[in-house]
């Protein structure tokens, strides 16, 4: 019965949550998952509190204690007595009526010795099978409806968790839809408790990427900066041919391929066939028949047959570690103070839920003078990268702290191939001449540097050349340009600016 009043729980609240949020779900099918999931596991949960967390259990143990003594052979009237206690007991505590003196008469129970008669032990095992039947009777009432109190106080609590979070993901979903983000990506990202503040937050970061037409163009660019770069290889891959082949079919008989011996007489030759017109010849085509000596037309048919064979090609395919792991420096010094740092937040937001969705390794560094970093790691929480872009340093600007680490983070087995942004206004003093060698020997190795200069006051201060590709956003205007790209082009006919 737990089961099934479960199930039927359970299919309700899949239909409310499918009916409420329908719009969201259609549009997601990580979040329909996800919903069906959150949906199962709260189906085993329940089912296993069911079993485990029953109030009552002393009472349940007594009462499947007392039916294995009702049917021993030294059943006694003190075990009856003990039974007509213990079921009192029991309703008492839930309050259903227990016909007390009833129970006690019928097992010969008084306050004296007087009241006290002597029961047969027929008159024991009777009273102690009514007793078994009241009682098992009151105790599966009590049961079922716990259980399907504690059902329906868990559904609500269920219903009020998951609503909270499909609510907070449909307040976004016109920011997510216009950067092609899937709100079920922020389920991956949630495993820590977001506060309003947290999503407010985020919400204010999305609406910027949503309405700033030059950020949104500036996210999809370098979203593509490793795509254009995809090369193709050939390969020998071994691959499955089918064939249609022709083949001898034994049990046709379509065509004439010879002469054998037998006792066909349909295909038996002419020549075999005339021993039959004299008597004395007639005995050699019996005797010939009887030991299948007849000379016949050998026939047969042709099938045609599918064959699979293994066969060698050449194949091409891309080369899979082009999309590798990215590195992010994030500038919160003084002088991003105001629309550049929530361009250059705004941007990061993006390109990290980029980056998870598309399963790449992302490492995240703040940076002012000194550095704050975040691995976003499978079990790392939205949360956790909020709370690290809400940080803001809002010091002097040395990238060469961040840079340094940036460089040993890609020594790492996890981050070989690795793509290096960083976002900054670019106000600073310029790289030690052995960071600079560090660099050249890590894009040797295949790792990427680029930049994204928020800002046009850094030409003024501008570091030398060091980067694959170097842009320059303009937050007045919202206008893009590239200044730099001197090692692998991006696209080499086409400039990369509004």
């Amino acid at each position: 019965m737990p089961l099934i009043l479960l199930q039927e729980a359970t299919n309700s609240a899949n239909q409310e949550i499918s009916h409420k949020f329908s719009d969201l779900l259609q549009n997601s099918n990580s979040l329909e998952s996800y919903v069906i999931d959150q949906l199962s596991e709260w189906q085993t949960n329940v089912a296993q509190k069911l079993v485990t967390a029953f109030p009552l259990d002393s009472h349940r143990k007594k009462l499947s204690d007392w039916a294995p003594i009702l049917e021993s052979p030294d059943l006694t009237r003190a075990n009856l007595e003990k039974a007509v206690n213990d079921f009192t007991s029991f309703c008492l505590e839930t309050k259903h009526p227990s016909n007390q003196s009833f129970w006690k008469r019928l097992a010969s129970i008084g306050e004296t010795d007087e009241d006290r008669s002597t029961p047969t032990d027929d008159d024991i095992s009777i009273s102690g099978r009514l007793l078994l039947s009241e009682w098992l009777k009151i105790m599966d009432q009590v049961r079922s409806e716990w259980e399907l109190k504690t059902i329906e106080i868990l559904r609500a609590r269920f219903l009020e968790h998951i609503s909270h979070i499909l609510e907070r993901l449909e307040l976004l979903r016109s920011q997510l839809d216009a950067l092609g983000v899937d709100p079920g990506l922020l389920l991956d990202l949630s495993k820590g408790n977001l506060t309003a503040q947290d999503f407010e937050q985020f919400q204010r970061w999305a609406e910027y990427l949503e309405k700033d037409e030059g950020v949104k163009s500036l996210c999809e660019l370098l979203g593509k900066v490793r795509e254009i770069e995809l090369s193709e290889k050939i390969e020998r891959v071994r691959a499955n041919q089918t064939r249609q082949v022709q083949l001898p079919d034994i049990n046709s008989r379509e065509e004439i391929i010879g002469i054998r011996l037998g006792r066909d007489l349909e295909h038996v030759l002419p020549s075999e066939k005339a021993l039959l017109a004299d008597e004395d010849t007639a005995i050699l085509f019996d005797l010939k028949f009887v030991e299948s000596r007849l000379m016949c037309f050998d026939m047969q048919g042709i099938q045609t047959v599918q064959e699979t064979i293994e066969i060698e090609e050449e194949q091409k395919v891309e080369e899979a570690d082009k999309q590798g792991p990215m590195v992010i420096c994030v500038d919160t010094s003084g002088s991003m103070d105001g629309m550049p740092e929530t361009i250059a937040k705004a941007v990061t937001l993006f390109i990290s839920t980029k980056a998870r969705e598309q399963k790449r390794p992302c490492y995240l560094i703040n940076f002012s003078t000194g550095i704050k970093t975040l691995e976003l790691s499978d079990d790392m929480g939205l949360a956790s990268l909020i709370d690290f872009l809400k940080m803001s340093f809002h010091g002097g600007t040395d990238v060469a702290p961040a840079l340094q680490h940036a460089l040993e983070v890609m020594e790492r087995d996890r981050y070989q191939k690795a793509d290096l942004l960083i976002i900054s206004d670019f106000i600073m003093a310029s790289l030690p001449e052995e960071m600079l060698l560090d660099i050249d020997k890590q894009r040797s190795q295949g790792n990427r540097f680029y930049s994204l200069v928020v800002g046009s006051s850094f030409l003024s201060t501008r570091l030398k050349a060091l980067f694959d590709h170097e842009w320059v956003f303009e937050p007045e205007s919202s206008r893009i340009q590239e200044l730099v790209g001197f090692q692998n082009r991006m696209v080499s006919s086409q400039p990369l600016h509004d």
